[in-house]
């Protein structure tokens, strides 16, 4: 992939009459790219334009959509179509994830689960970590709560993200984070401004 030429391509299309500032990125581009790539793009283009959501991720707000409505109203729900799925361009090196992506951890009319590694406290954490890694590798059976805690000590994720991806049902990931905070092992910080300390774009 040519970083250089891709720059070039994506100011080509912010340059055209007509154009929203929006800009799209075919899956075979964002397949190709690192998060450096990413970064390097955003010191060139700037972080002040939007971008349309890639194809996997507007399949996950799809699922959303269906199985958790009031999630997906309350980040989606004032949007008109012609803007549906856009958000603004620093975003990209999440989306880059193939786990994770856009992240879930502004809601207002509901409340966030949203996971960093600083949400996992207490004095057993580590113990339990480095267990469930051992178990991970072997290939043993995890918990939905180990596995989610090993997910969360890896980089930060969201309940809905975590469901989604594991096709783990919503019920019994809501059961893992209350046995977790029961445990002493989880922060759970629901409100928007609570979390915003703990949530960096970087």
């Amino acid at each position: 992939m040519d970083i250089n030429a891709l720059i070039a391509t994506l100011k080509e299309q912010l340059a055209q009459s007509g154009s929203t500032g929006t800009l799209t990125f075919e899956e075979s581009i964002l397949s190709a790219i690192s998060v450096d790539d990413a970064k390097t793009i955003l010191a060139h283009i700037g972080t002040a334009h939007l971008m349309q959501l890639p194809q996997k991720e507007i399949q996950f707000f799809e699922w959303l959509r269906e199985h958790h409505p009031l999630v997906w109203n309350d980040l989606w729900g004032n949007d008109d179509q012609d803007h549906l799925y856009t958000v603004g361009l620093e975003f990209l090196p999440l989306i880059l994830d193939p786990i994770r992506g856009f992240p879930i951890c502004d809601l207002m009319t509901v409340e966030n689960y949203f996971f960093v590694p600083d949400h996992l406290i207490g004095e057993d954490v580590d113990f339990y970590l480095e267990a469930v890694k051992e178990r991970y590798i072997k290939q043993e059976t995890v918990t939905v709560a180990q596995l989610l805690v090993l997910e969360i000590s890896m980089a930060p994720i969201d309940a809905w993200r975590f469901s989604y991806h594991h096709r783990i049902e919503m019920e019994r990931v809501m059961k893992a984070i209350q046995d977790l905070k029961e445990e002493g092992m989880l922060l759970h910080l629901g409100k928007a401004e609570d979390l915003a300390d703990f949530v960096s774009f970087e």
